[in-house]
């Protein structure tokens, strides 16, 4: 896993906020954060509704906001050795009140079916929540989600994330690459 701090220019940030938080940019309603069954029981997990925008899903370009977005996306992943992307995707998520115990949403790996493959998680901005990350069925380790930050991880790694609390929403680019 290598996490990777102030990852855009202030600028470019600036705009990417401006972009995806603007009254133009459409966010589809999701029931849950994970659709598939997972191997992880665990008495800390809950489920919550969140919005997703889906750029590219199977390979595929699925949005007319890729092509927008696709200099600042660049510059997000410049470091990273990407042969080619299975699904990128913005996550919206808004404050849940936890019932007492409960900390994170679903463990889940994304895109199961495609072997070798690495996630990019992109958090453009603070907020008071964490993803976590299992190893042997148990949290293995627990990042704040901090703006600005990259993490690029083993897709075979079951993560799940967090709903804020007090800040009013937490947005992730979730990017699936091979």
């Amino acid at each position: 896993m290598k996490i990777t701090k102030n990852v855009l220019f202030k600028n470019d940030l600036k705009e990417f906020l401006n972009l995806i938080n603007s009254d133009n940019f459409p966010w589809y309603y999701n029931d849950k954060t994970a659709h598939i069954k997972s191997n992880i029981n665990s008495k800390h997990t809950y489920e919550a509704p969140q919005m997703t925008h889906k750029l590219i899903h199977n390979g595929e370009i699925n949005s007319d906001w890729l092509k927008v977005m696709s200099p600042i996306l660049d510059n997000i992943y410049k470091d990273v050795d990407i042969n080619g992307i299975i699904r990128m995707k913005f996550n919206l998520l808004f404050p849940y009140k936890y019932k007492k115990n409960e900390k994170h949403c679903t463990p889940h790996i994304d895109n199961e079916e495609y072997k070798g493959n690495r996630i990019l998680l992109f958090y453009p901005e603070d907020c008071d929540c964490y993803t976590y990350f299992f190893k042997n069925k148990k949290v293995w380790k627990k990042v704040k989600v901090t703006g600005n930050t990259l993490i690029d991880f083993d897709g075979k790694i079951y993560h799940a994330g967090s709903h804020p609390v007090k800040n009013t929403k937490k947005i992730v680019l979730n990017i699936n690459y091979m």
